[in-house]
């Protein structure tokens, strides 16, 4: 029996609305950055400033 593991992708509108979501969100920009992983996390950021959603602080 083959089990297949279902797939989906969350958007950053998904997580910015979850409660902690924009933060999870940095924190998720700034692991990427650390990983040398820049051109995700200015997706990221791109498509956080096309929903107007900036860190709160």
């Amino acid at each position: 029996m083959t089990y297949t593991k279902a797939r989906f992708r969350l958007s950053v509108a998904d997580i910015a609305a979850q409660p902690g979501g924009i933060d999870a969100l940095v924190q998720r920009i700034v692991e990427l950055r650390s990983r040398g992983m820049d051109f995700a996390a200015k997706a990221i950021e791109a498509e956080m400033a096309e929903l107007d959603v900036t860190p709160r602080g």
